[in-house]
């Protein structure tokens, strides 16, 4: 709750500023300065400044107040440093019924106004002036209202009948100064309490709204694959009656010897005998293959829903202590924010750990050619099919390491999963360091040629590779 006009005066009546020695400026926040002041009398204490905000005020604070602040030193505080770190107050005048004070400050001869100005909306700021009023610099600059360095500071004009605010219910053994900065802590704290919980809660809905997405989307390719069997079966049928199909034939009907009926089986004029029996075969293990990742990703997708509710749950259920609720979002927005920046670098491919080292799969051209020019360095490895389309599966690797033969494998394996040889019993491929891959000029997206590449053939083991893919910490053994 902001002060009102007699609250500001009441403010500056316990206080006795004349004299006093401004040390340091601290800014806290965007709205918000601490003013490290001495003098004789009082020694060291800090007056807290805070405009445009529900808890806008001035008053005494703690010195511990100058320990927030802003991660990065900001134009206002530089100013101040330069400037204001020096002078003196000479005095601290209240314009009568608004909520506006001036300090008339010296500094090396030079006289100077500060003005606090905690008004509701645009009109609250904090503005340096000199003698004159000119305007030297601003906390909030506000080019609309005139209020830039170099324009004229014009103070408000006195109230002459004031309304009668009242001051709010006073506490025993506290001064104004103190009951104001408490309360207002204690506000701002359920404040930040509250916005953090909003940005968490906000945090946790992005979050499970892109796994559901996943999680729909492997549903609807499951779906549109789950036909592989029955594709697989007319592959049966024609195999026992490829001398029935004739030249440029578009239909065949045959009897189904699982149900007895006669049935009709399309086929492609283009192919001829037993080319409509393999094109069956290589649909159904195309289908396969495509419905078996989906399941296997949407099985991922469903634990990433668990792991996020339980984690979200965990964490926004209150602890019984404000400061100790405020550290835990504090640290888990913090995260969100540098995934987030991790994510945006590399937001493409399929990504998996074996041990200590990242696996990151591109299942496209696009992705393949998003992943060489900007998620890897050249120390990294790249694996690929031989002479076979498939996905480039990458090993991020330190310049010093080599990876392990269990690493290679869980590569070979993944890369394999991802060609169109994920089904033979034997599959080759050839690594190589990223350094030592070459984009083909003007060829097409994603191409490279890998130079002092070492060969590989490896038995797929599809159980090994959804391991890999559905639980991201599979490890090793220590490696």
């Amino acid at each position: 709750m902001p002060l009102n006009w007699k609250e500001t005066e009441l403010i500056l009546s316990e206080l006795d500023l004349s004299g006093a020695l401004i040390q340091k400026v601290v800014q806290n926040n965007f709205h918000a300065v601490t003013w490290m002041l001495y003098s004789p009398q009082k020694g060291s204490f800090a007056l807290y400044t805070e405009v445009g905000t529900p808890q806008s005020r001035i008053c005494l604070t703690t010195p511990d107040s100058a320990k927030n602040k802003t991660a990065k030193l900001q134009r206002f505080v530089q100013f101040a440093r330069a400037n204001i770190e020096g002078a003196r107050i000479c005095s601290a005048v209240q314009t009568p019924g608004e909520r506006e004070v001036d300090f008339t400050l010296q500094r090396g001869g030079q006289t100077m106004h500060i003005i606090v100005r905690l008004f509701s909306g645009p009109g609250a700021n904090i503005i340096v002036t000199d003698a004159d009023y000119k305007i030297l610099d601003l906390l909030l600059r506000r080019p609309g209202r005139d209020e830039v360095s170099g324009s004229t500071f014009r103070l408000s004009e006195p109230r002459v009948n004031p309304p009668d605010l009242p001051i709010r219910d006073r506490i025993v053994g506290m001064s104004f100064n103190e009951q104001i900065d408490s309360q207002s802590r204690e506000e701002s704290q359920d404040s930040l309490l509250e916005s953090l919980r909003k940005t968490v809660e906000s945090q946790r809905d992005r979050q499970l709204a892109r796994a559901m997405a996943s999680v729909r989307t492997h549903e609807k390719t499951m779906e549109a694959n789950a036909g592989y069997e029955e594709l697989q079966h007319i592959g049966d049928l024609l195999s026992a009656s490829v001398h029935l199909i004739g030249p440029r034939q578009t239909s065949i009907e045959l009897e189904d010897y699982q149900t007895g009926q006669t049935r009709l089986i399309a086929l492609d004029p283009s192919l001829k005998g037993s080319q409509h029996v393999s094109a069956y075969y290589e649909k159904a293990k195309k289908a396969r293959g495509t419905y078996e990742n989906a399941e296997n990703e949407l099985a991922t997708a469903k634990k990433t829903i668990e792991k996020l509710n339980a984690y979200y749950a965990q964490l926004l259920t209150p602890s019984g202590s404000e400061e100790n609720d405020i550290r835990r979002l504090k640290a888990a927005v913090s995260a969100a924010e540098n995934s987030s920046g991790q994510q945006n670098r590399q937001s493409v491919g399929v990504t998996c750990r074996s041990g200590m080292f990242e696996i990151v799969i591109g299942r496209t051209a696009k992705e393949n050619d998003q992943l060489l020019r900007h998620g890897f360095k050249g120390s990294d490895y790249w694996f690929h099919t031989r002479d076979c389309p498939g996905a480039y599966v990458f090993v991020r690797c330190p310049k010093t390491k080599t990876i392990p033969l269990e690493v290679m494998l869980d590569a070979g394996n993944l890369a394999a999963l991802y060609s169109k040889e994920r089904n033979n019993s034997s599959v080759n491929l050839y690594y190589t360091r990223v350094k030592y891959l070459r984009r083909v000029k003007d060829g097409p997206l994603g191409l490279v040629i890998p130079s002092q590449e070492k060969n590989l053939t490896i038995r797929p083991d599809r159980a090994r590779a959804q391991e890999l893919l559905g639980h991201g910490d599979f490890t090793y053994g220590k490696d």
